[in-house]
């Protein structure tokens, strides 16, 4: 072997340097996906307050399903929300009840 110890190597210019590019690619990996779900998050604040304001208050299962929308899927709905008559021709319809289970 060359004789080069970790510590030795982990002091090496060449390691340090690789070690900071990739510490940097991670935060910019950070950044970007933290800017994403702001955006997305931001999208779905704004498109519950123009249903609650188009028709009225949010049920339940309406402010979930909007919440677990992905960015693409909120542009469409905020693009709906200009043609539509009903909520659920903007976010689609009710999910069914899940019945409870009898013992």
């Amino acid at each position: 072997m060359l004789g080069l110890t970790e510590i030795n190597l982990k002091q090496s210019r060449f390691y340090q340097e690789v070690f900071a590019e990739g510490e940097i690619q991670e935060e910019a990996k950070g950044e970007a996906k933290g800017k994403t779900e702001g955006k997305t998050e931001g999208k779905a604040e704004t498109l519950k307050r123009l249903l609650t304001r188009r028709f009225g208050r949010l049920p339940k299962w309406a402010i979930t399903h909007i919440d677990a929308a992905v960015e693409t899927q909120l542009d469409g709905w905020l693009d709906a929300i200009l043609d539509a008559a009903t909520l659920e021709e903007v976010i689609g319809p009710r999910p069914p009840r899940r019945r409870a289970k009898s013992p």
